[in-house]
């Protein structure tokens, strides 16, 4: 956990909390609690979260910013004050629609308010607006200090990985505690630097693959479950350290068959440096999407691979990096790589498009 605490005289309309985009992602768990403070003292007033909706009384005209729980199974009782029901507690507080649905019944389908917002500029800096917090309490003006703290929910976390992963053939894609990215001893059937180390990224765990680039740089990595006749999708986060000088290839694939070069047909608009869909949208390039972290630009990119009638190995080799007349022409050249995906999708039309769709998404 970090914070910062702000002293002031008063409180400004906005303030810049210390934190940019690519530190604090509110689709990973991230969210912001903020306690409210006397001037001179450290006595808590009011404590608010940017994950918990706002809730109002239902027979008045109040905030409720306390602790609170929900009864899916009895919409008549709600949300209700209180982390656990008692005699005592309080049904049918009122969440707050966020746009025109205010006569729409509760339900999952509807956004609702949070207790405060967050907010980021074009640069990625966040934001909050204190004086909007602030009015939410029954606090009479005047002087008051606030401590904002940063916190990850981990089971928001984890829900959201395994979501996302769910239909991953590559079991260990993201390098959790720097081990290999499956089970089959990859790292004995690659060449060159092949390295798990310890790196800000925007995958889901704090390791990433490192390679150098130099002369036949290879992380091999065979991947089971494999079908003849069916559509994959291969994506993944790659980054080129400033010294780079080599190719912008990422990735191959080979030994889908018994017979060298049979089973996997060559894909249109697909090179070793990925994957373009041709359509009218001009979006809808092999970049999904970008990140800089601590001055290194990671790119989301991914690879079209279809298996023919003839791919009967039900397994595939993932070929990371680059060949030997693709290298980097600098020994301090560094690529990185993590949140490695190989997933089936039903086609190279539609369901592609839908595929390539959900995977910006989860980065905006």
């Amino acid at each position: 956990m970090a914070y910062v605490e702000l002293y002031s005289n008063d409180i400004l309309d906005t303030i810049n909390v210390g934190k940019i985009t690519s530190e604090f992602n509110e689709n990973n768990g991230d969210y912001i609690k903020v306690e409210v403070f006397p001037e001179n003292s450290d006595t808590v007033l009011n404590t608010f979260f940017s994950n918990r909706v706002l809730l109002k009384y239902s027979d008045a005209d109040e905030y409720y910013i306390e602790e609170y729980h929900f009864h899916p199974e009895n919409l008549d009782m709600g949300f209700c004050t209180g982390r656990q029901h008692t005699n005592g507690s309080i049904t049918n507080l009122q969440p707050i629609p966020v746009g025109n649905s205010l006569d729409e019944p509760l339900n999952s389908d509807t956004n609702y308010k949070k207790q405060f917002d967050i907010f980021n500029d074009d640069s990625g800096e966040i934001y909050i607006k204190p004086n909007e917090i602030i009015k939410l309490t029954s606090l009479n003006e005047g002087k008051f200090k606030i401590r904002i703290h940063f916190l990850r929910n981990i089971k928001s976390t984890l829900g959201n990985f395994l979501s996302l992963n769910k239909n991953n053939l590559i079991e260990n894609g993201n390098f959790f505690a720097g081990l290999e990215a499956t089970q089959t001893g990859d790292l004995d059937r690659s060449t060159g630097r092949n390295n798990f180390i310890v790196m800000m990224n925007p995958g889901y765990s704090k390791f990433v693959l490192e390679q150098d680039g130099i002369g036949n740089n290879i992380y091999n990595m065979r991947v089971t479950g494999i079908r003849p006749n069916t559509y994959y999708i291969f994506s993944c986060w790659v980054a080129w350290g400033n010294n780079f000088g080599g190719s912008d290839s990422i990735v191959r694939f080979d030994k889908a068959s018994n017979l060298f070069g049979e089973g996997l047909p060559t894909q249109d608009n697909t090179t070793p440096a990925g994957s373009t869909v041709v359509t009218e949208d001009p979006n809808y390039v092999k970049e999904l999407s970008s990140k800089v972290i601590n001055e290194i630009t990671w790119y989301k990119l991914f690879s079209k691979v279809f298996t023919n009638e003839k791919a009967n190995l039900g397994s595939i080799d993932i070929k990371l990096g680059s060949l030997i007349n693709e290298s980097s022409n600098t020994a301090t050249g560094r690529r990185y790589y993590t949140d490695l995906r190989f997933e089936e999708v039903e086609n190279f039309e539609n369901a592609l498009l839908d595929h390539i769709n959900k995977l910006k998404m989860e980065n905006e």
